[in-house]
């Protein structure tokens, strides 16, 4: 245990001897530098440099006793709640001026992300954060996982559209159903989704055997304008060919139109 305490306290800054002086603090206090070093294993060579950076650091305090000094630990509770609000100052200032110095890059990145853990902590992430829209086709074997975070999106006025091939219960989202084929389904295969959040990034999801998953995420403009702008017209097409009639075979090329029968299981022919 003390072992395992000693390890952690180093993670945060403090060196082995520290540790040990006080952890011994916290049990023997107030204490002499010598009464210390006997109890911590701390050299005694060492104890008074010890214990002069605890007290730097808001760990120790000095009492002035009769016949010399005492020192007693600031409370685990005190300490660390100071130390918190230091490091997150100091986090949130390194973060504002190390932007600035960020070179501004043209390049747009595509993420790679691998495993269904890892995917589905990234959408969960994209959703959360949204602010004003999102939009997410998905096959109806992947809504559980993702209704609760979706349901909180809506709580905060988030418009949620969701694209799948049955119903899902979704309150407060728009769920429009696109009826495709099993052949269709068939060559989908692993694609589990495509979610795009307030224009501004696009993860394109792919759900494979076990546990196994991958997916890209990008905020490229164009890559986003592209998916956003498929869901949300994709879903007419059945409807506005159904309008056309004979009219759409004049339209489509005939090199497409195969597509457009596997793709919405259109009643067009060659």
């Amino acid at each position: 245990m003390v072992n395992d305490l000693i390890d952690r306290l180093t993670k945060i800054g403090f060196s082995e001897y520290e540790a040990k002086a006080y952890l011994t603090l916290l049990r023997q206090n107030p204490a002499t530098g010598y009464q210390l070093a006997k109890g911590s294993g701390v050299p005694r060579s060492m104890i008074y440099e010890v214990l002069g950076k605890l007290t730097s650091r808001g760990a120790a305090m000095t009492l002035r006793v009769e016949g010399g000094t005492k020192y007693a630990p600031v409370s685990p509770q005190e300490f660390f709640a100071q130390l918190h609000r230091e490091h997150e100052t100091l986090i949130t200032s390194l973060e504002g001026d190390l932007q600035t110095l960020a070179k501004v890059t043209e390049l747009d990145y595509v993420w790679n992300i691998e495993g269904r853990d890892n995917v589905l902590a990234k959408i969960e992430e994209m959703i959360t954060q949204a602010q004003e829209r999102v939009y997410l086709a998905l096959v109806p074997a992947m809504f559980p996982a993702l209704k609760d975070v979706l349901a909180e999106a809506v709580t905060r006025d988030v418009r949620v559209v969701l694209y799948t091939t049955e119903e899902v219960d979704s309150p407060g989202c728009r769920v429009i159903v696109a009826h495709v084929s099993e052949e269709t389904l068939g060559q989908v295969q692993g694609l589990g989704l495509v979610l795009v959040v307030d224009g501004e990034e696009v993860l394109v999801g792919e759900w494979l055997a076990a546990s196994q998953a991958r997916a890209s995420w990008t905020s490229s403009p164009l890559l986003v304008f592209i998916a956003e702008h498929h869901l949300r017209t994709d879903s007419y097409l059945p409807q506005l060919l159904a309008m056309l009639g004979d009219m759409a075979l004049e339209i489509i090329d005939e090199e497409d139109r195969e597509l457009f029968v596997r793709a919405m299981d259109s009643t067009i022919a060659h």
